[in-house]
């Protein structure tokens, strides 16, 4: 928490603020930037964010069906939280008929750790970047992959965070 104190005009207003890391909000954020991405396109394609995609895979991503840029966002476990493969399922069930019905064009993909202990499943949405914050806002997620047409980054949704162009650096 942290308490700021200051003056409007001619009158003393004290502020509280909530402030805290994204490693505060969601244990696993250190993690985010070494996702793998899988298309469930034919052919399936995959985008390993720990690399910069080549020319070829940004050729692929452009014909899976959604232009640049896009976000990836996903309706698993809000706030970082552990949910059952049930409700998270209802969640993104949720999400595809709400991007549906607002005529948003997205593909299926799994965003998954390099080891593949940890997917969740996610879309790939044209969709306007503020669009697409708001949308996993409402969600409760912790962030957003977003693609500018040719990197990706982590854009905070529910945390504030400077966006991170991936890959990170070393």
């Amino acid at each position: 928490m942290c308490v700021i104190t200051g003056y409007r005009g001619a009158k003393l207003v004290t502020a509280v603020a909530m402030t805290s890391t994204p490693e505060q909000q969601d244990p696993d954020w250190p993690r985010y930037p070494d996702t793998i991405l899988r298309f469930a396109t034919v052919p399936p394609m995959e985008i390993d964010l720990r690399d910069i995609p080549s020319a070829k895979a940004v050729s692929q991503l452009r014909a899976t069906g959604v232009s640049d840029p896009f976000a990836v966002i996903t309706a698993f476990d809000p706030r970082g939280r552990n949910l059952s493969l049930f409700e998270n399922e209802k969640r993104q069930r949720d999400l595809e008929q709400r991007l549906k019905a607002a005529g948003y064009k997205f593909v299926p993909v799994d965003a998954c750790s390099p080891d593949q202990s940890h997917c969740e499943r996610s879309v790939a949405v044209t969709i306007p970047q503020q669009d697409a914050i708001d949308i996993a806002r409402d969600l409760d997620q912790i962030a957003l992959f977003w693609f500018d047409g040719s990197r990706f980054w982590i854009v905070g949704a529910i945390v504030e965070a400077d966006p991170l162009m991936l890959p990170r650096s070393s």
